[in-house]
């Protein structure tokens, strides 16, 4: 029973670490793809301004706003990748893209069905279900094995109190 609470225990974790790393990794990539694109766009909308600010007549009539111009050379300068990466990694957040308070609230205020679903995601598993699936297989293979090479072993080898049980009785006759 040990053994078994301890696999579930392993899987439990393990599947939690994996989502939660994936998740991490997907939201990633998703921040980073949105910045990249909305930097691309920004600096292209703004090509008509940046020619403009390089003419000296349009220049000195922004004379309140030349820290546009600036803002524009700066970003016509700076790589999209870099830019893209930095944003990604500024808004990193531990639980992907919402707060991890955010979505203690939502399964929170959601109660006691969603606090259900989430538990039988992980219980329902198949990684959850495989590893007692299989041992449990196993020991009936063995023990048909063993019931086809010996008609009289009566019990598993390993399940030691059938075991104990079956030598106390021969012991005894």
């Amino acid at each position: 029973m040990l053994k078994i609470l301890n696999a579930f225990l392993w899987n439990a974790t393990s599947v939690m670490l994996i989502s939660w790393v994936s998740v991490l990794v997907i939201s990633r990539i998703f921040e980073f793809h949105s910045a990249y694109i909305s930097f691309i766009s920004q600096v292209q909308s703004e090509e008509w301004l940046r020619k403009h600010c390089d003419d000296d007549h349009f220049y000195h009539n922004m004379a309140y706003h030349t820290d546009v111009c600036e803002t524009v050379r700066t970003n016509s300068k700076m790589s999209p990748v870099l830019y893209a990466m930095n944003h990604s990694m500024s808004t990193l957040k531990m639980c992907g893209l919402h707060d991890c308070t955010d979505i203690a609230a939502i399964v929170w205020t959601g109660g006691f069905p969603v606090i259900c679903c989430v538990l039988m995601l992980y219980v329902c598993t198949p990684s959850f279900l495989l590893p007692v699936m299989r041992s449990e297989f196993d020991r009936r293979r063995e023990a048909a094995f063993l019931q086809q090479c010996s008609p009289h072993v009566r019990s598993h080898p390993l399940n030691a109190a059938r075991a104990n049980a079956d030598t106390r009785r021969i012991k005894m006759v």
